[in-house]
């Protein structure tokens, strides 16, 4: 029926549309301008201070993840333990998770990194050349140290082939060295500034640092090999006999850590976590090193921090690794409330991602003065080796002060002075063993670097130290891995290359050592 209001209706939806129509058609030479995102990375603009900021938070974000830095480097090395799903803590490690890891490292800051080295050669910018390598060298030992034989020479050649070859570690270690040399002659303090460093806020004198104190780490890995011993010994004396041009880290404040803003998405990833899971709980052998309930009054005191009381009460109980979960539900009545949660101070979302610090650089000259690499005389390896639990308790010092009286009240009200409790531990469980000096060397290194999931297994694999027993219901024929198997997706898409690394290196398996393993 066409009433007088629905023939209204019809005129004004006319006008309306035909107005649309003439507004679309006006404002057509504004249109493109209009819909512009004025925060988008343009197609041929240089932008290396977002790519910068995006490729260490993104860094960050996959090695202190759950899955790859909590439940594959803490859980191997025993820092950690599963509580329920404790798949991973048995050595059987989830397909799609090596999946995303090699994919996403390779995509993600790979790819940003590389393009930040590209824009640094176009624009003649030598700091962000240098900030550049130092990253491609820090990302490129973790994957190797991860698998082995990886894509590296032809990983972002833009003229190969989308199947690239893989490198030995051996030639991937030695590049590495090379170009952390190059970064260290670059990097100027003096020079050009940079921006979007979310690490060491522009400071490049820190990053001249971190390149050097790498490349003392990646030595150190490489220095089982006895053809190479004499090239590590060069490296490592060159880097010390000139601190002026070759700085390393020299206190917690030259530390590479990445501290998040503390609101999603730029939370530390295990605060992430564990809003909604709480599967994880400190590991029997870590608590036993730390906590010994017979010496109550003389633990490591960094316990305080690294770990709560359970749910039920008491003090510090570490859970055995790789239970089943039924197993590990029934632990000691119930595993869940009876057993050792991470410390806050790791889950909180403003923790800090600890690339490198200034402890393991001290345990570093430790091992090495120890072995005869290095002369640090008139210091000896001791005194590098106690510089290395200073380093390591004044880093959690604020937190030992405050939470040493929550769990003995017989601090609450006494001024507490950290300088006493790294004495303490110095007389009691950190001691000097000169019987022993590279197994102490080692197990306090493993336990500074708690939280460093991936650098603690690393170690772990070179050293043999600290002596961990294989997970009790681990599924890895009674071993623990050494490395991780290859992704499937390279399979899929790279097989050929693969085939030829496996042939090289090894079976593709978790026992299959990498290069450096000579333990």
């Amino acid at each position: 029926m066409d009433t007088p209001m629905w023939r209204w209706f019809k005129i004004y939806r006319w006008i309306a549309i035909t107005g649309i129509l003439v507004g679309m058609v006006s404002c057509t030479g504004d249109f493109e301008e209009l819909n512009r995102n004025p925060n988008a990375i343009g197609a041929n603009a240089d932008h290396p201070d977002m790519l910068l900021t995006h490729a260490v938070e993104s860094l960050g974000d996959q090695f202190f993840d759950v899955w790859l830095g909590h439940e594959i480097g803490s859980c191997w090395v025993q820092h950690m333990a599963k509580v329920q799903y404790t798949d991973e803590d048995r050595y059987v490690p989830r397909n799609d998770v090596i999946n995303s890891v090699w994919n996403n490292l390779y995509a993600g800051p790979g790819i940003e990194i590389q393009r930040i080295y590209e824009i640094g050669q176009r624009k003649g910018h030598a700091n962000y050349i240098g900030v550049a390598l130092v990253l491609k060298s820090y990302l490129f030992s973790v994957l190797t140290d991860l698998y082995g034989d990886i894509p590296y020479t032809q990983a972002f050649n833009p003229d190969s082939t989308l199947t690239p070859q893989y490198d030995t570690q051996e030639s991937i270690y030695l590049n590495l060295i090379q170009n952390l040399k190059y970064a260290n002659e670059l990097l100027n303090p003096y020079g050009d500034g940079i921006e979007g460093d979310i690490l060491f806020h522009g400071d490049i004198l820190k990053w001249k640092k971190f390149a050097n104190s790498l490349r003392l780490r990646i030595l150190l890995r490489m220095s089982g090999h006895a053809e190479q011993e004499q090239f590590v010994k060069s490296e490592m004396s060159s880097i010390l006999g000139n601190s002026t041009d070759n700085p390393i880290f020299t206190s917690n404040s030259d530390n590479a850590a990445l501290h998040y803003l503390g609101s999603y998405p730029n939370n530390h990833p295990l605060n992430e976590t564990y809003k909604t899971r709480d599967d994880h709980r400190v590991s029997r052998t870590l608590v036993d090193v730390m906590y010994n309930p017979g010496n109550h009054d003389n633990p490591d005191w960094r316990i305080v921090v690294y770990a709560q009381t359970p749910q039920a009460g008491g003090f510090w109980i570490g859970l055995p690794n790789g239970l089943t979960s039924a197993k590990a539900a029934a632990y000691l009545g119930n595993g869940i409330r009876r057993t050792s949660k991470i410390g806050e101070y790791f889950i909180r979302p403003n923790a800090p991602a600890m690339f490198m610090s200034f402890a393991e650089v001290n345990f570093i000259l430790a091992e090495a003065a120890q072995r005869n690499l290095i002369d640090i005389s008139p210091l000896t390896p001791k005194d590098y080796y106690e510089m290395g639990i200073d380093a390591s308790y004044r880093q959690y010092a604020r937190e030992i002060v405050e939470n040493i009286p929550v769990y003995y009240p017989s601090f609450e009200g006494v001024s507490i002075n950290i300088d006493d409790f790294i004495t303490d531990f110095l007389n009691h469980n950190g001691a000097w063993d000169a019987a022993n000096p590279l197994q102490k060397i080692a197990t306090q290194k493993w336990v500074a670097m708690f939280d460093q999931g991936l650098q603690a297994w690393f170690e772990w694999r070179r050293t043999g130290y600290p002596v961990l027993t294989p997970a009790e219901d681990g599924l890895n024929g009674g071993k623990i891995p050494v490395r991780l198997r290859y992704p499937s997706d390279e399979y899929s898409r790279n097989g050929e290359n693969v085939a030829k690394a496996v042939a090289l290196q090894g079976d593709d398996n978790l026992n299959t050592p990498v290069w450096w393993d000579c333990n």
